[in-house]
């Protein structure tokens, strides 16, 4: 019988239950990918890791995210998540202080920043890659539609949905208010047709109507087009991109940095809170970073045969 323990780990959130559930894997050796995908599948949540030996020489371990049905080369929260777990159980060679990691994850080798005082994991910086953004997308009745809101709760003046990608690809839906935000109801057969559209079945919306007043923005992940068990709580990828969207349209200013929270995951039940660091140099975004603070909620363990 082989025996893979893990870690129950909530990310982007100061107190359990809150922001969103990871389960890591810290020594996931042996475990070839169809089984890894069969325990994400297990697990049942919106991600698993798995860290293996790294492939590159500048890498100190590589991580393997998992949804339930399809390994992703880059993602927020299991990143980050994983970062404070491997931290907290002594895997990584930290001094007291801001260290910098450097992860293998399938969009590349990765700088992960990880606070360690008095033995203890504090907050987790995961680098994001510069934006690349596509072309505003004009067609606001087929996104109303697929959304399941009237028009006019998308018009929030110059900002247009569009896709921008910082390691993963999200087509990004700006909103007039935090009611229109909680009205999203996704329809299962138009959002399919918007997908094909635009290039990407990973849709997140956002409005800058925020309920915590010392948030910038307030985000909500709105469709993702396979199999997932539920709505992603809190999205650390698609926070990346919004808060880059924002930065690039002068919406937040940053001179050369800006560092701002964002919030998600009320709508479900597991609110988070997001800490994005954005650095612009020469007119362009040229730094991404979003980290926060996680509860480790507890551990176990999967018994597989010889």
């Amino acid at each position: 019988m082989r025996v893979f323990r893990y870690h129950r780990i909530d990310v982007f959130t100061d107190r359990p239950f809150g922001g969103n559930p990871l389960a890591v894997f810290p020594e996931a050796r042996g475990l070839d990918t169809a089984t890894m995908q069969a325990i994400a599948r297990e697990m049942n949540l919106s991600e698993t890791t798995f860290v293996v030996l790294p492939t590159k020489k500048d890498a100190a371990v590589r991580v393997r995210i998992f949804t339930v049905d399809r390994e992703l080369p880059l993602a927020g929260h299991p990143v980050v998540g994983t970062g404070f777990a491997l931290g907290m159980a002594g895997r990584l060679a930290l001094r007291p202080g801001r260290n910098t990691v450097p992860f293998e994850l399938g969009a590349g080798v990765l700088p992960v920043e990880i606070d360690y005082r008095d033995g203890e994991v504090g907050s987790v910086f995961m680098t994001q890659k510069p934006p690349q953004l596509g072309k505003p997308f004009a067609d606001r009745e087929l996104i109303a539609t697929a959304l399941g809101l009237d028009e006019s709760m998308l018009d929030v003046g110059d900002l247009q949905p569009r896709v921008v990608d910082t390691g993963v690809p999200w087509f990004l839906i700006p909103l007039r208010n935090v009611a229109a935000l909680r009205k999203v109801m996704a329809h299962p057969l138009v959002c399919p047709e918007l997908s094909l559209v635009v290039g990407t079945d990973l849709f997140h919306a956002f409005t800058q109507d925020t309920g915590d007043p010392a948030c910038a923005v307030r985000t909500r992940h709105v469709w993702w087009g396979k199999v997932t068990p539920g709505e992603d709580p809190v999205t650390g990828s698609a926070i990346g991109c919004i808060a880059s969207y924002l930065v690039h349209e002068g919406v937040i200013l940053a001179a050369p940095e800006a560092e701002f929270a964002v919030e998600q995951g009320e709508e479900v039940g597991r609110p988070g809170k997001v800490t994005a660091r954005i650095m612009r140099q020469g007119g362009a975004v040229s730094r991404v970073q979003v980290g926060g603070t996680c509860v480790h909620m507890g551990e176990g363990e999967i018994r597989l045969p010889d």
